[in-house]
């Protein structure tokens, strides 16, 4: 498994390379430290940092689409009560509290009532963004301190953001490749009755992961908050999509029991080269699509012809085994 993780992650790391450099050969403005950091890495912090715990939802076999709508509803509820209470502390709080919250409804309906991840995720995002729309009448809610201070301060030239994301990066690397808590993740990915039956809490290792995703999209929500001051009820709309679409570029399956923190974080920053790099050279929106989906197309293939080698390799092992006995 650790062979198949860095092939694949060189790979990644490759594409990424390939891509840099020939978008700033093209447009120089793109090298310089202040688009690099101000620009491309702020525009996708939100997207990555949601990634994260997703990608621990992906590996069990789930998902969860309703990820957009909790930062948004998070977002509007914290902002909506600091209105009416001027208390920051309680916003904050509350943000919080209603993305462990909604992680937990999430986890609930898959893990007790055995609804697929996939139907109850759609349906949660449809309710929490109804949620989000009833609350505020359609209108915008505006940010608070806290929240400005996530969104906007900086500690030299790096924003606050870059910073809490590559500690948050870090910390779920370690969690998923160095715990037992990953390990569990992996064996329910690959055979969850049979995880079951050697003894791990599959319920438990789920839901972990599903509050974590909530708790995450609420942060996330917090931050674009007060990145862009005000917030509307659509402000999560494709997020899910675009959360998605990192983690399966980043080698993990959406069947689930393989996949690695290490490859979802290359392939969110591919995703930001793109977005941020095809904008510097005028290429229009449609084409924008149009090499984004190529690139997925070209991660998806390269990770399956890796894992074809890795398969044969393994195959020959064995029968040099078999022979040898």
């Amino acid at each position: 498994m650790k062979t198949k993780k860095f092939n694949f992650n060189i790979a990644l790391g490759a594409l990424f390379l390939i891509l840099f450099f020939a978008i700033g050969l093209k447009a120089p403005n793109f090298f310089k430290p202040a688009y690099l950091i101000g620009v491309m890495l702020r525009n996708i912090v939100e997207l990555g940092m949601i990634a994260l715990p997703v990608t621990l939802v992906v590996i069990t076999g789930g998902i969860d689409l309703s990820l957009g709508s909790i930062a948004t509803l998070s977002g509007i509820a914290g902002g909506m009560v600091y209105k009416a209470t001027g208390s920051g502390l309680l916003a904050v709080v509350l943000v919080l509290a209603v993305g462990l919250a909604c992680g937990w409804f999430n986890s609930l309906l898959v893990t007790k009532l055995n609804i697929p991840a996939m139907v109850t995720t759609l349906a949660t995002m449809y309710l929490f963004q109804g949620i989000a729309r009833g609350i505020t009448q359609g209108n915008s809610v505006y940010a608070f301190p806290a929240a400005k201070w996530l969104g906007n301060c900086q500690i030299g030239m790096f924003p606050i953001q870059l910073i809490l994301y590559a500690l948050l990066a870090a910390a779920f690397v370690l969690l998923l490749s160095r715990t037992y808590y990953g390990k569990y993740l992996y064996a329910i990915g690959h055979n969850e009755t049979a995880s079951r039956f050697a003894g791990i809490d599959t319920v438990r290792c789920k839901r972990i992961a599903y509050v974590a995703s909530g708790l995450m999209s609420a942060f996330a929500g917090m931050i674009m908050l007060g990145r862009f001051s005000s917030m509307k009820y659509t402000a999560g709309e494709g997020m899910n999509l675009k959360v998605v679409t990192i983690i399966v570029l980043g080698g993990t399956s959406i069947n689930g029991g393989v996949g690695s923190m290490t490859g979802t974080i290359i392939a969110t920053l591919i995703i930001a080269v793109l977005n941020s790099g095809l904008t510097v050279l005028n290429i229009p929106i449609d084409v924008q699509t149009i090499v984004q989906g190529a690139v997925l197309l070209i991660s998806l293939v390269t990770y399956a012809v890796v894992e074809k080698r890795n398969t044969a390799k393994k195959k020959q092992k064995t029968e040099k085994i078999v022979k040898a006995a």
